[in-house]
Parts: structure tokens; C-alpha cells; sequence
């Protein structure tokens, strides 16, 4: 019914996502903030609910997560502290992971060197999870754990 890199939306719930795979009566979506989930078909509808425009999509090709790519880069003046306790809440497997692609790069030096704008920068390229959906996650460190796993599994295999 739904074909894959169609834009479809739930009838009941406020919720859309381009289709990744379709299995049985199973669809799976991938939504802008780069989650994926599933709906039965039947709940689904390629016709966006009245009043709302449909939302920007994602190129055809390129991977779900590069929607989630923040599309401006911290400086040290923008940091308050509210920035320094989204990173005080990064899974520290997360950290870990991160740490270790940062140190690997060529005369990169040490992850612990660098000032909170550079980390959080470095983290939002690298998990395709920008601060804003950082913020917005804050009190759900295992959803967003989650969701940086799946950027880093991707960054991690194009890793050299």
C-alpha cells in the first residue's frame, strides 16, 4: 500500500515519518528527529491531517539520520549552563563510544580536551542527534541514548 521514502501520517495520533520498509501489515517509519517506528497499515494515511502542511523531507538516498544534523555549530560564547547539563546527562556508553571515534582521527588529540561547545558539536555530528533534540531528551536519557546508538553504529562503520 505504502511504498518505501513515502511521507505517511497516523490518523489518530500527531505523528508522520517516511516509510522504510513495509512487512505484512507492518510499516516501518523513520520520523525527522531520525527514530524509527512502527504502525499496522491500517493506521497509517498517506494524506496529512487538515490544518497541517506536510514537513520537510528527506533527501531521497541520503541516510534518515543526516535530517537530525544541527544546522549551526556552538561557539564557547554560546554555552550557558544549561548546555553544560544536557552533556552531564550523555549516556556515558555514549561518551565512551564518542571519545573513542573523536581520538582516533588524525592529530585529533584528547575528547577531554575540548571545551563544552566543541564536545557538543562533536557529539550532535557524530550521533546526527542535534543539541535541540538533546535538550528535548533530557529527561529521557534512555530514548535518547537510543537514538544516539543508532548515529554512532552509523558513524562508527564509515569510520576509518
Amino acid at each position: 500500500m505504502f511504498s518505501v521514502g513515502q511521507m505517511v501520517y497516523h490518523r489518530t495520533r500527531n505523528t508522520s515519518g517516511k516509510v522504510l520498509e513495509c512487512d505484512g501489515d507492518t510499516v516501518y517509519l523513520v520520523q525527522e528527529n531520525g527514530v524509527e517506528i512502527e504502525f499496522r497499515t491500517g493506521d497509517l494515511t498517506s494524506t496529512p491531517p487538515s490544518g497541517k502542511s506536510a514537513p520537510a523531507t528527506i533527501a531521497r538516498g541520503a541516510p534518515p539520520a543526516a535530517a537530525a544534523v544541527p544546522s549551526r555549530v556552538l561557539t564557547g560564547n554560546d554555552i550557558t549552563d544549561e548546555h553544560r547539563k544536557v552533556l552531564s546527562i550523555i549516556p556515558p556508553r555514549t561518551l565512551q563510544s564518542v571519545t573513542a571515534l573523536f581520538e582516533r582521527r588524525p592529530r585529533a588529540g584528547r575528547f577531554s580536551a575540548l571545551d563544552v561547545a566543541q564536545k557538543i558539536n562533536f557529539i550532535a555530528e557524530v550521533t546526527a542527534v542535534p543539541y535541540r533534540t538533546m535538550k528535548e531528551f533530557s529527561d529521557r536519557p534512555s530514548e535518547l541514548g537510543l537514538m544516539m546508538a543508532r548515529g554512532l553504529s552509523i558513524s562508527a562503520g564509515s569510520a576509518p
